[in-house]
């Protein structure tokens, strides 16, 4: 295996274990033994330990998270048709698993008081995904771009939190049907 693909392979890997422990609930052994890579591989590719294989995980799934709204709006034929195909798209990303995991910034924010870094990585990533939302709502002609974007940010975050609770879709296949019935976008 190269080297660019244990790297890879401990980013993946600790993002599975992130968002289905919790940053606090995983330990470095556990992510070396999960990748079945040396503890050397850990350091070579993440000098900073935890905290820099956090915030790799985390922006990786973070930008796979921002691709997959991109790519439901550009199918959308509105605002509220790209929420809607969100929803249906992060149900079915959760529900095959055995185990529907966490968002994965949600993941890590409980590590945010002993670790600053994760933290600007979460706002980092929250930011992008509002405002891929605003350039989207803005793009459908949606009045308050960035209103709008939050709003439905704020909803999908809500969703994820409750998925995660429940173990279920059901949270994303509520919040769909909600956003069928409203009238705005």
């Amino acid at each position: 295996m190269s080297s660019s693909e244990n790297r890879d392979k401990l980013i993946r890997t600790a993002s599975r274990l992130f968002r289905s422990k919790g940053y606090a609930g995983v330990g470095l052994k556990e992510i070396l033994e999960a990748a079945d890579l040396p503890k050397g591989s850990l350091y070579y590719h993440f000098p900073g330990g935890k905290v820099e294989l956090a915030d790799a995980a985390t922006r990786w799934a973070g930008d796979w998270v921002a691709a997959m709204l991109g790519q439901c709006f550009d199918q959308a034929a509105s605002f509220k048709e790209g929420g809607v195909r969100a929803c249906e798209a992060l149900a079915a990303a959760a529900e095959p698993q055995s185990c529907v995991p966490a968002c994965p910034v949600v993941s890590i924010l409980q590590a945010t008081p002993s670790e600053p870094a994760l933290r600007k990585t979460a706002q980092e990533i929250y930011d992008m995904w509002t405002a891929g939302l605003a350039r989207q709502a803005e793009r459908f002609g949606v009045d308050d771009p960035q209103q709008a974007a939050l709003s439905l940010h704020m909803r999908l975050q809500g969703a994820w939190i409750l998925a995660y609770a429940q173990q279920s879709g059901a949270a994303f296949h509520h919040l769909a049907a909600e956003l069928r019935k409203e009238t705005v976008g």
